[in-house]
Order: structure tokens, then sequence, then C-alpha cells
């Protein structure tokens, strides 16, 4: 057993990055860990947050014993050196941070800095560089990572993005973990409550809307499907965090707006799981990026993918298998690939059940406090 502090937000705060946390917390709690969990009293200002909330609506569903300490002000340098301070006399044999943009990296260096030769530190990276890398950005990039720490990537790109930054650390990959515990809703209901019929080919995209993610060429690949054929529905859930007017222009032209569903909103838990059960494969045009956590969260659900060849993507697909992979910015590749699946391609279901398992939490918590077991 050990002791694990994590600097992360957590609920109320939401996002891919709270799951996460979440979903360590939750496993090495399970495992007989004790955790605690360092959130963010104060995560982005205004400015760096292009959506209309930070907060879940919802009430959390903690699954596990772990306590929740919202300390940390990401402008304000004093709660910095205040946890750290905290963690040097707490016992805390392990701490890993995460790590997903470079703002947060001068308050998550300090508390390493303090905390570093008392306990283990592990960063949790989950971009090597911003999405939207800005050169005022850059000297931030490794702020606060030491030699002798252990850097966590879930995917070789961004292995190999850390050694091209110089990082010298030990960098180890896991792959992205699966939310922890997710309950599969029938696919009948599912339709039915979102009122697809049961033959409709449904193609998902799921997940906040952001330059990167090629929403642009999902949509002119979903115009250069064939007029005749089996019929469709794609639906585009998640809250947009660019204009949607070339988006909605895009649709109107292509004449698709009977059969696009653009669900603008952070979608909660149960309509997250009834669009996965409704969906018939989820797309991830990506046009560049690092890794998804919607790619175990499809399998999760019992989905496929198709995706681009872009960053850590190809390395969570068999193609054939448990999805496709297409180039990226391509839409007639990907009209081509989703066309197929329309007219009956399948993946397999054994190989999303036997690739879902290799996506675990608990190989994260063992590389977090037992990384000299892995090879």
């Amino acid at each position: 057993m050990s002791c694990l502090a994590i600097i992360g937000p957590a609920h109320p705060l939401r996002g891919g990055i709270a799951e996460h946390t979440a979903g360590v917390a939750e496993t090495a709690s399970r495992m007989g860990h004790v955790v605690d969990v360092f959130s963010y009293s104060r995560q982005y200002p205004s400015l760096l947050f292009p959506g209309r909330t930070q907060f879940e609506t919802e009430s959390a569903s903690r699954r596990a014993d772990y306590r929740v300490h919202a300390v940390l002000d990401s402008l304000w340098p004093p709660s910095w050196q205040g946890l750290g301070n905290r963690l040097r006399t707490s016992g805390t044999e392990a701490v890993l941070l995460q790590r997903w943009h470079p703002f947060f990296a001068p308050a998550l260096a300090t508390v390493a800095r303090r905390v570093r030769d008392r306990a283990r530190i592990v960063w949790m990276v989950h971009n090597a560089r911003p999405h939207e890398d800005r050169a005022l950005w850059r000297p931030l990039l490794t702020l606060g990572m030491h030699p002798g720490d252990l850097c966590l990537v879930h995917a070789d790109a961004e292995r190999d993005a850390l050694a091209e930054l110089g990082v010298t650390s030990t960098i180890r990959r896991i792959p992205m973990p699966a939310r922890g515990v997710v309950e599969r809703q029938d696919p009948a209901e599912a339709r039915a409550r979102l009122g697809f019929s049961e033959g409709e080919i449904v193609f998902l995209f799921f997940g906040h809307v952001r330059a990167y993610k090629g929403v642009e060429v999902l949509l002119e690949a979903l115009s250069l499907l064939d007029a005749s054929g089996p019929a469709w529905k794609a639906v585009l859930a998640g809250e947009w965090y660019v204009d949607r007017s070339s988006a909605e222009a895009t649709v109107a032209r292509a004449g698709l707006g009977e059969q696009v569903r653009i669900d603008d909103r952070f979608v909660p838990g149960g309509d997250l799981a009834d669009y996965f059960a409704a969906s018939t494969v989820v797309v991830l045009p990506y046009v560049s990026g690092s890794q998804s956590a919607v790619i175990p969260l499809a399998y999760a659900h019992g989905r496929a993918v198709v995706t681009t060849r872009v960053g850590g993507l190809p390395e969570s697909v068999e193609e054939g298998e448990t999805g496709w992979i297409v180039p990226p910015s391509n839409p007639a590749a990907l009209a081509a690939a989703l066309e197929q699946i329309r007219r009956g391609r399948r993946a397999s279901p054994a190989a999303i059940e036997r690739k879902l398992a290799q996506h675990s939490f608990a190989t994260l918590v063992d590389a977090i406090v037992r990384p000299v077991d892995l090879p």
C-alpha cells in the first residue's frame, strides 16, 4: 500500500482530465492505496476557457474512497507553495501531476520542486505540446521536469515529442485507460429515446468541438456519401469551442439538414451512454492531435472507431478489427470508410473487448506506485 497524491482537476470541475483524475483515484483506492486528490479552486481564467462553464451540473458518482481538496489556485502562487509544503509533511510517497496545458506548468513545477526530496514525482503528460501551439507557451513546455522524475504518456508520439523537447526523464507509455465503470445501454432502447430508427446507420462524433478535431472534414465526407443505399444519420455531440456557422453552412450547402444532428452542449453521462449505444461507429476525423480518450470510451461501449493517422490515435486501433484508420484532412478517404460501414462492414466485437482490456487504470496506477516493475 502506498500514499498517493494526485494533483489535477476533479469534480465539480468537468472534462477529460477531471475524468482521468477520477479514474486514477478510484482505481488506486480500490487497490488499497491511500489517495488524496488536490484539485483547483480556480482552474482556467476566462481568457483561456472558450466553453460555457468549467463545472459539472450533475452530482459526483464516486465509486471508491478518496479525499478531494480544492486548494490549488492557478493564478495565486502562495497556493502553489502552500500545497508543496503540505505534501512535504503528509507522508505522501508518490505525487502524480496531471500535465495537459503549459499554463499550469508554473504551479505544478512549484509543487514538484517543494516535494521532490520527499516523494516520487510522476508527470502524467497528456500533451507534450498544447493543441494550439503558440510561441508564448514554449518556455513552459518542460518547466518543472527533472531527470529523476518519471513521465507517463499514452502514446508513442507523445514520448517522441518529449524526447524532442529535451526531456531526459524516464518516459513510459501506458495505453489511454477507459473510463472506470460504463453502463452499456440497450441499443434499440437508446435509439428509440434518441429518435433513430432501428435500421439506420448512425455515425457519432463525440467530444468538445475544436479546430484540430476535423469536424469540417467529417461534414465534407458525409456530403460525398452515395445518395442511394441504407439510410444514415450523423450526430455531433459535444460543446463547440469554435464558431458553428461554417459547419452549419456546410450542412445546408450539402442538403444534410435532415441527416446531421448537432447537439451543442456538454453531454451528461446518461445521454452519453445513449449516444454510444445508438451509434454504429464512432468517428474521430482529427487533423492533428496527440491521443484521445474517446477511443477507449468507444470500446467501453462496445463500439468500433474510424480515426485518422495523426499522433497516437492509430496506436489504439487494430485495422479492420477494432476500427479503421484513414489519412487526415482527406474527406474522400473518410467517406470511403464510412460508405463501407454503411454497406455492412463491421469490426470484431471480440477484438474490441480484447483491446479494451489493454486500456486499464490499474496498469497506470502500478506504473505510478511501482515504476521499477515496468520493463
